[in-house]
């Protein structure tokens, strides 16, 4: 049976990630180890088979969708649909200053019922939801079956996820998404699908490589 195999991979480090900022729309530049990170991301992805690179049109998915389609004598195609979440008023904030200004928000982002949250100004998760299943639609309408790798957030890949699992609002907010990392899905003409990887590592040796280690799992106060 004909599928479509979607390698999607999160952006790496961003020159904003140690603030915590929340950064959606906001183009962001990525860090010396972002671009590593990505680099490293090409590397692997480069040595299986892609038919198209995807990004979404901020800078810090655009990178990587660039140093693969290099490896592959290809050109990325940019797609504005798998942006981040749109953060509104919030962009550029961090929690702190969140909580501050925008208390009842700060409350239901902490909350485990709080998954329909709307940020002022932006989007609210159902809308970003719908807006990232029309993307894939259309992703999915062009390429019905082979590889394609897409270099989006950690929103879009949670989305993605969360569609594919039936999750709700809720719960698509627990899944975890690295830096860099990625997770595969396969689409199947029928509707059906199957999900290979969630949050995989992407080092030199590809994504079979087990990852991302114990030394990043170990407890930090404050996580």
């Amino acid at each position: 049976m004909s599928y479509l195999r979607l390698y999607c991979v999160r952006h790496g480090q961003t020159v904003e990630s140690l603030r915590y900022t929340f950064n959606g729309w906001t183009d962001v530049e990525l860090s010396d180890e972002g671009r590593r990170q990505l680099d490293e991301a090409a590397l692997a992805l480069g040595g299986l088979r892609v038919d198209a690179v995807y990004s979404s049109d901020l800078r810090r998915a655009v990178y990587g969708a660039r140093a693969l389609a290099a490896r592959l004598g290809q050109e990325p195609m940019v797609e504005p649909g798998f942006r981040e979440v749109n953060f509104g008023l919030c962009e550029g904030l961090v929690f702190r200053e969140i909580r501050e200004r925008f208390p009842e928000l700060a409350g239901d982002i902490l909350s485990p019922d709080g998954g329909e949250f709307l940020f002022p100004g932006g989007e609210g998760a159902q809308m970003f939801r719908e807006r990232i299943r029309g993307a894939l639609a259309g992703l999915r309408e062009r390429h019905p079956q082979g590889c394609v790798a897409l270099f989006c957030h950690a929103g879009v890949g949670r989305a993605l996820l969360a569609e594919a699992l039936n999750l709700t609002n809720t719960q698509m907010w627990c899944i975890d998404q690295d830096f860099a990392c990625l997770n595969v899905i396969d689409y199947f003409e029928n509707g059906g699908l199957r999900i290979k990887l969630v949050n995989g590592f992407l080092g030199p040796d590809g994504y079979f490589q087990a990852g991302p280690g114990l030394d990043r799992l170990a407890y930090k106060d404050g996580d």
